[in-house]
């Protein structure tokens, strides 16, 4: 009962600060591309934290839970929001083209049809792990790799270190969260999560966005979302 209690407290005091997040990012930065999805992907981000709570975490069916699968479609289409939260973090001239939609609607029509067809043929499975699992832990863990080889190819083409610094962190701290959660879902699939292990999710998820809020309050917005000086080369 007390882990229960503690749970839902973290999910919900994380929920509301991305919310918040979300909010400010909207209010002050949706002129920019990065400003805007990081709108998106605090929203997303806030769907997630409710969704993965103890109680989410039970198979879609007919009577429980149908009513989730939107929720669970658009937590999983934020790995594709990260990816590209990550690019106009780091890319000051990124705008988003058709295609990012296209892509975040693909990803998103592949985990609302895991979620139907999963409910409807729940013991496929390859070595002992549900197949529509393995898939969406595969397309998590892929959109991750790219967010973070975004950041390591672009990172030092901004001269202004701290901002550097916390343009890197936001999306370290992200990716690995998110490459912990992923791998975690494929190694609990098939069985109950104990309430020790949901704890400790919504414990790191409280931790991550909670530094990343941190580090947002040591370098203003304004500086974050500014664009960055670039290296200049000799001719």
């Amino acid at each position: 009962m007390l882990l229960a209690t503690l749970d839902i407290a973290l999910r919900a005091g994380t929920a509301t600060l991305l919310l918040l997040l979300a909010a400010l990012f909207y209010r002050d930065f949706r002129h920019t591309s990065a400003g805007r999805l990081g709108f998106a992907f605090a929203l997303g981000s806030a769907v997630h934290a409710v969704n993965s709570a103890a109680g989410f975490a039970t198979p879609v069916t007919a009577s429980i839970g149908f009513w989730r699968v939107p929720l669970i479609a658009l937590s999983t289409g934020n790995v594709v929001v990260f990816w590209l939260f990550a690019k106009a973090l780091f890319d000051d001239t990124f705008t988003p083209r058709w295609w990012h939609a296209a892509t975040w609607a693909a990803v998103v029509g592949i985990s609302l049809a895991n979620c139907l067809l999963g409910s409807a043929a729940p013991d496929r499975s390859l070595f002992g792990v549900n197949l529509h699992v393995i898939v969406m832990t595969l397309i998590a863990l892929g959109f991750i790799a790219l967010a973070v080889a975004e950041s390591v190819a672009s990172w030092s083409a901004d001269l202004v270190e701290s901002r550097r610094r916390v343009r890197l962190f936001i999306v370290a701290a992200a990716a690995l969260y998110g490459g912990i959660n992923a791998v975690l879902q494929l190694l609990m699939s098939g069985s109950e999560a104990s309430a020790i292990v949901d704890t400790a999710n919504a414990a790191m998820l409280a931790g991550v966005v909670a530094a990343i809020s941190w580090s947002l309050m040591r370098v203003g917005g304004h500086d974050l979302f500014s664009p960055a000086p670039q290296v200049r080369t000799a001719n």
